[in-house]
């Protein structure tokens, strides 16, 4: 049998952004002044999500993780690379494709109050992509958004009310319940719960592996609580200053990360059961994406740093079975 392909599948994805120049800075480049900066937020990144899979993408901020989420989401569009949706790449969709597409991966942003309009009421909120995209029929919205939020733990009673009149938690349901509304496969959730108090965490991420039992989704999960990621996650990729340098399944990469970046980082986490300990922070700061160093891009916080770091990039290859990272170390 041919085997199936990847939910979504990523290659050598990059992001890059830049600020057109204006007609005065447009004359002086032309006299020999540098142009505008350029931003590589997402540089080269070779990633695949599995169907049914909950893949956590993990990294400091200012990583590029989010703007990975929104390329993905198709929120942003990407700057060079191949990205494929169930084995299509997106070059050669068809307008029936791209919508489809577009419909079956929805994404849940970190902030639940700006991301919902203010001047709409739930029922509006999520009732109006289903009937504009003819999943629903005008007549059965009402019905469709009183369903939509049973299943997410809202009385539909609140239906008539503004996003204001809400907590926190809520209004993540609310939001979690507008991504469900066109019938999605694969939702990228950029730190859905960063935002929420530690016990309505809890709710909404029970919530979320109820919704992936019930309804067979696909998560790409983008968090810096290891915790989260540890808790909901089936594999994990860790990201660095735009490039993903080590990917495992969670269990193991927690129980033996292969990267001194994925090692600095799961030893400042606290953890039940280490006893009093002082936590010792990364020396140094994250690097500006305007200039990142050369070689490899943690050479300049890393405590194993060799002359060849400084100098060549490291690929990500295989170091156990389904485990891959990013790291001249292990070279040897």
């Amino acid at each position: 049998m041919t085997p199936r392909p990847p939910h979504v599948a990523l290659e050598r994805v990059s992001k890059v952004f830049t600020r057109k120049p204006d007609f005065a800075e447009r004359i002086a480049i032309s006299l020999g002044w540098p142009e505008p900066p350029i931003v590589r937020a997402v540089d080269g990144v070779s990633l695949a999500v599995d169907h049914g899979e909950a893949l956590g993408l993990v990294g400091e901020s200012g990583c590029g993780k989010s703007t990975l989420g929104r390329i993905v989401a198709g929120v942003h569009a990407k700057s060079g690379g191949r990205f494929e949706f169930e084995g299509r790449e997106e070059a050669d969709w068809s307008t029936a494709e791209a919508k489809r597409a577009r419909l079956d991966i929805q994404m849940i942003f970190q902030d639940p109050m700006s991301s919902l309009n203010p001047r709409k009421r739930i029922a509006d909120i999520i009732g109006e992509a289903p009937v504009v995209h003819g999943l629903v029929q005008a007549r059965d919205r009402e019905d469709a958004v009183a369903a939509l939020m049973r299943e997410v733990g809202l009385d539909p009673d609140y239906a008539r009310r503004f996003p204001h009149q809400f907590s926190g938690g809520q209004r993540q349901r609310i939001g979690i319940a507008r991504a469900l509304a066109v019938q999605p496969k694969f939702l990228v959730c950029d730190e859905a719960v960063a935002a929420l108090d530690v016990s309505i965490q809890a709710q909404v991420l029970n919530l979320f592996m109820d919704l992936r039992e019930r309804r067979g989704l696909t998560y790409l999960f983008i968090s810096h609580d290891l915790g989260v990621i540890e808790h909901l996650t089936d594999r994990v990729a860790i990201m660095y200053l735009g490039r993903i340098v080590e990917v495992g399944p969670t269990r193991e990469i927690f129980a033996g990360p292969a990267h001194p970046y994925t090692q600095a980082l799961l030893e400042e986490a606290p953890r039940i059961g280490r006893g009093r300990r002082v936590y010792a922070p990364l020396k140094g700061e994250l690097p500006s994406p305007l200039a990142p160093p050369p070689g490899c891009r943690f050479h300049t916080r890393c405590p194993y740093v060799m002359p060849v770091c400084k100098i060549e990039a490291p690929e990500l290859k295989q170091i156990a079975a389904g485990r891959i990272a990013a790291c001249h170390l292990n070279d040897k």
